[in-house]
């Protein structure tokens, strides 16, 4: 019996190194776009698929690739590989896209690097409406995970948070991602805003950067 291969969803950031976007905006765009691909919020509801249901069934692994101005705009028009959601933020972009096996990807995909995404640390651009109940994205600031790897770990959260949340009303849920805010927290702040966390605490395998079992971000909602 052949294996189920395991399924990986991509999303793709844009780094110009030109005009480089914050690493804040970029962390959010990327987990903005990770849990839009899924919801379908900007078109027509919530996306249930087997690769979906799949990918949720395990640890829901996350790539983040970065992609320059001239490539990110080839993979953003390349209708026979459409991504699931962009999202823009100030100068950020990131692309997401349905899960798929590492050899199932298109090679215009697999050709992009996961290093070298560390982007600038200036000021997030602030949502134009901000509710009570919207998410808040706390990452552990203590573990200085470049804006890639943070990236994933914000997706991580925040999809934990709208899975159990659910999608009853669709339209909510897409203005309420979109206002999402981050807080790059110390390690005492971690520890305190832990106790008012709306979602799951996400832990690290340790593949990459930080060592495994390593809390890293979680979810709470504003006031």
């Amino acid at each position: 019996m052949t294996a189920t291969p395991s399924l990986v969803q991509p999303i793709v950031l844009l780094v110009d190194k030109n005009d480089p976007a914050g690493h804040r905006d970029s962390i959010l765009a990327a987990a903005i776009a990770s849990v839009e691909a899924y919801a379908g919020t900007s078109t027509s509801g919530a996306v249930q698929d087997e690769a979906w249901a799949h990918w949720l069934s395990g640890r829901f692994t996350k790539s983040v690739r970065r992609a320059d101005l001239k490539t990110f705009g080839k993979l953003a028009a390349d209708v026979s590989n459409k991504s699931e959601s962009l999202i823009t933020i100030g100068k950020a972009k990131a692309m997401a896209y349905a899960p798929a096996a590492y050899e199932e990807m298109p090679k215009s995909i697999l050709r992009l690097q996961v290093s070298g995404t560390d982007l600038p640390d200036v000021p997030a651009t602030v949502p134009s409406r901000q509710r009570s109940g919207d998410p808040v994205i706390v990452l552990n600031g203590a573990l200085g995970m470049s804006t890639g790897k943070a990236a994933a770990q914000a997706a991580h959260a925040l999809f934990a948070w709208q899975l159990n949340r659910g999608l009853d009303d669709a339209e909510l849920a897409s203005l309420q991602l979109l206002s999402t805010g981050l807080v790059i927290a110390t390690a005492e702040e971690f520890a305190a805003l832990r106790m008012i966390a709306a979602g799951p605490l996400i832990v690290d395998a340790g593949l990459t950067e930080i060592a495994p079992d390593t809390a890293t971000a979680f979810v709470i909602e504003r006031p």
